[in-house]
């Protein structure tokens, strides 16, 4: 179930149906927003009639390729596999290629499809995501059909929850991104360290001088939710924010300020900056 983005949506698949949809579809918005849900939700009407669409969702359509980001770079040789596969022969309507996140990609890989995106054999269309617009290769940007995805409302995925007794946390958690709904919807571990994760960052929020900053720190230094857990205490500061409440224990702090810090730490993480001095260096803002 596709959850937001419904005119968006509507209007590719109206492009479709008048046979004038751009072979290169480039999708930018942040990670869990929907982008692939969509580009592979699209592929299923798009191949519609000609294959059964649980075929698409699990990968065994021969003429509908997904390269999910699992956390890995993208090699050289699998893109060339990508280049000859398109120049081969395909039954369905279409030969689609679903490649997620090409900001994992490197510039000789993304290079190499340059060609076949300018000019891609008939019937073949490319999707293509990227969590951000920084990066994107001018060259790939060109050759493709650009559409933003933004975070879509507390309303929409509230109705994604069909009265989930935890409708109001899995919302808080999820920050407007469908994808991490579902995942907080049907990974009830994933779910439970949300939880924990909340707690913890509201027991910080409350004395956060500097011993328990540091202590902090090094607990998440290396942890593998480090992201999810910074986007718990941006979404706390916002809420504040937002509420107009300034806590006693954070009135020296300009919530406007400390939001952008925290956006640049999940950014330069991205850029295998020394995590342990990122995280020391925003916690110990919190100190008074």
């Amino acid at each position: 179930m596709l959850i937001g983005h419904k005119k968006i949506f509507e209007d590719l698949k109206e492009q479709v149906n008048a046979e004038r949809l751009h072979h290169a579809q480039l999708f930018i918005g942040p990670k869990f927003v929907g982008k692939t849900k969509l580009a592979l939700e699209l592929a299923v009407k798009m191949q519609s009639g000609a294959v059964d669409g649980r075929q698409i969702l699990d990968g065994t359509c021969a003429d509908t390729l997904i390269f999910l980001d699992e956390g890995e770079v993208l090699p050289i040789k699998t893109v060339r596999e990508i280049i000859e596969r398109t120049g081969q022969t395909h039954t369905r309507p279409y030969l689609i290629v679903i490649i997620e996140n090409i900001g994992r990609m490197k510039a000789e890989s993304l290079n190499a499809l340059l060609k076949t995106l300018e000019e891609p054999p008939p019937g073949c269309v490319f999707f293509l995501t990227a969590n951000k617009d920084e990066g994107i290769l001018p060259t790939i940007r060109s050759r493709c059909h650009v559409t933003y995805f933004h975070t879509v409302s507390d309303k929409i995925l509230r109705g994604a929850c069909e009265g989930n007794v935890f409708e109001e946390q899995l919302v808080m958690f999820a920050m407007g991104r469908p994808g991490k709904l579902r995942r907080l919807i049907n990974d009830s571990e994933y779910f439970k360290e949300h939880q924990e994760m909340y707690s913890e960052v509201n027991q910080f929020l409350e004395k956060p001088d500097t011993h328990r900053a540091f202590v902090m720190a090094r607990r998440w230094e290396k942890h593998g939710l480090l992201q999810e857990m910074l986007d718990i205490l941006l979404q706390r500061i916002r809420t504040f924010a937002l509420a107009g409440q300034q806590p006693l224990a954070l009135e020296h702090l300009d919530f406007s300020d400390i939001m952008d810090n925290i956006e640049i730490v999940k950014q330069d993480l991205e850029r295998n900056v020394n995590k342990k001095l990122l995280l020391e260096n925003l916690l110990l803002e919190f100190a008074p």
